[in-house]
């Protein structure tokens, strides 16, 4: 595991944005705003899937703080709720801009909010090559 572990939902959730998985975005982060105030089954259901994604990134963290990838003196809570605000708002800037391009203030915050503990495979430096 990377020390991204924590993370792992946000590059998850960007790439789905990146790749026009969902046409207009993540449907229940757009239904959040619009049936949070209405009473009713609908939204239930939305704020029940909301909890579990809630719940899944806040696993990632724990798990991240557990295995020493993140410090143990990382508030979970908080750092969950940064997590799932930068899914929403990543959601709602490339909903309004159409342009893959706004998802890199998205994944440039979780370099600099996880700091060494958030370096991804892609960015840990490569093994030098034996001579020979």
């Amino acid at each position: 595991m990377t020390g991204a572990s924590a993370a792992t939902p946000v590059p998850a959730a960007l790439c789905l944005l990146a790749r026009r998985t969902f046409p207009g975005g993540c449907f229940f982060a757009g239904a959040v705003l619009e049936m949070g105030t209405r009473p009713g089954p609908v939204k239930e259901r939305i704020a029940s899937f909301q909890s579990g994604l809630t719940e899944l990134i806040h696993g990632f963290v724990v798990t991240a703080i557990d295995q020493h990838e993140l410090p143990a003196e990382e508030d979970a809570e908080a750092l969950t709720f940064e997590l799932n605000g930068v899914i929403l708002a990543a959601n709602s800037s490339f909903v309004l801009r159409d342009d893959p391009a706004v998802l890199e203030l998205p994944r440039n915050f979780i370099r600099r909010r996880l700091g060494s503990h958030g370096a991804t495979a892609r960015q840990r430096p490569k093994r030098s090559r034996k001579a020979g």
